[in-house]
């Protein structure tokens, strides 16, 4: 399939970006329509387009976009101009003239591009259990012979890298960004690399590229959807044998099950749209707990069967709830200022502060400081005054979301308890 809308020439002048259009109704046509071109299974009901990079991070890229298209500087220009009209061509000839039909007079909007590249989303079910928020969602695969590891496909990989790079842009400069003609350059680079890596996949005339079926678990219990990632998936067998070893000779740590004293904390800084905020971040002993019933191999209570989600992953080296505890100092600084962002993503436009009390985070994909999490956070409480506001919320689970831990589904865990 051509991908190229009109061969040969250059794609038409970004409008400006400035008018952000509405996230909520971001697809052209031709992009969701091309759901109904394949077969999905019931559970997936009539499909969605999930992003691997962010909308928001796209965002990002199309403000700078415009601004460096229209440079007067020759190298600038030229590099950003170049990255545009391969944009235009990845987006294929109807999703292209639906973006530009969808402008003010015919200028194609660099936000809507951008989010309708057809290689920039997955198909896959509606609502899955774990939102990613602005993190990075793959698709994945797994790895051939491997021990249930996994890794992303091609095409996620370059646009990892692409994002990676932006974002590296965006941070230097004491945080004012360089957005220079090498960036634009190594963005052109990455996104051909996808580009290339994503022409090689049959799909004959359609708009959208095959659904990864393998990537996704379905739970009959729960009736949830959830995407695999990066995590380890072993065998019912070789889980048998994680948990009988990591079991041997197990402390309790059932004095910790109900109590209310900190385990951990952390206070982080951040803007939050206009709001200059701090959080102080809580994990008190019964949620380091709660990880440990839940999300370790050493403690995981087989006899719980209200688990909500339809996988469960295992930090493997917790062994003592002293090391629970020290895993959390070490990930609530990086969780803490995940959740500034996802506030800032999320509620960052709310006419008062206090009005973030309750407010439950769960994200999944979070990166950590180098490490992939899921975790969910409570505000608990919301002062100071609304220009500088002090929240306080309580980190109630945190698991591996990457490749530090194995997961099981639950009819794996349910083969392994009567295994043990």
């Amino acid at each position: 399939m051509t991908t190229s809308p009109v061969a040969g020439r250059p794609a038409p002048p970004p409008s400006t970006a400035k008018d952000v259009p509405d996230k909520g109704k971001w697809a052209v046509k031709p992009l969701n329509d091309g759901k109904s071109a394949y077969a999905l299974p019931t559970e997936w009901k009539s499909g969605a387009l999930h992003h691997k990079i962010s909308k928001e991070r796209l965002s990002s890229i199309a403000e700078q976009l415009t601004p460096a298209w229209n440079a007067k500087e020759p190298k600038l220009q030229g590099a950003a101009r170049a990255f545009w009209n391969l944009c235009w061509a990845v987006a294929g000839e109807s999703v292209a003239g639906a973006v530009a039909m969808a402008g003010p007079g015919g200028s194609p909007n660099p936000h809507r591009l951008l989010w309708n590249l057809p290689l920039m989303v997955s198909l896959g079910p509606q609502s899955p259990a774990n939102d990613p928020g602005m993190n990075f969602d793959p698709d994945t695969e797994p790895v051939p012979d491997g021990p249930g590891t996994r890794r992303m496909d091609t095409v996620s990989v370059a646009l990892k890298e692409l994002e990676s790079a932006w974002l590296a842009a965006a941070e230097a400069n004491q945080g004012r960004g360089v957005y220079d003609a090498a960036l634009w350059t190594t963005l052109h680079r990455h996104l051909q690399t996808a580009h290339l890596a994503a022409e090689r996949i049959a799909r004959g005339e359609r708009v959208l590229y095959p659904p990864l079926r393998e990537q996704w678990v379905y739970d009959s219990t729960t009736k949830q959807n959830l995407r695999k990632g990066l995590t380890p998936f072993p065998t019912p067998e070789q889980g048998r044998r994680l948990f009988a070893g990591a079991r041997s000779n197990a402390p309790s740590i059932a004095a910790y099950a109900a109590s209310a004293s900190a385990a951990a904390t952390s206070t982080v800084r951040a803007a939050v749209g206009d709001r200059d905020v701090t959080l102080r971040l809580t994990a008190a002993e019964e949620n380091v707990h709660h990880v440990c019933v839940r999300h370790t191999l050493t403690f995981f209570d087989f006899t719980d069967a209200a688990r909500p989600r339809p996988i469960n992953t295992f930090w493997p080296d917790v062994r003592t709830f002293a090391d629970a505890k020290a895993l959390a100092a070490a990930l609530l600084p990086g969780i803490g200022r995940s959740c500034l962002r996802e506030l800032n993503r999320t509620q960052g436009n709310v006419a008062e502060a206090t009005e973030w009390l309750d407010v439950v985070l769960e994200i999944s994909n979070a990166d950590v400081d180098g490490r992939v999490v899921f975790y969910n956070v409570q505000i608990t409480g919301v002062s100071g005054t609304d220009e500088a506001p002090v929240v306080d919320a309580v980190i109630e689970s945190f698991a591996p979301d990457g490749a530090d831990g194995p997961g099981f589904t639950r009819g794996d865990l349910d083969l392994i308890a009567g295994q043990l």
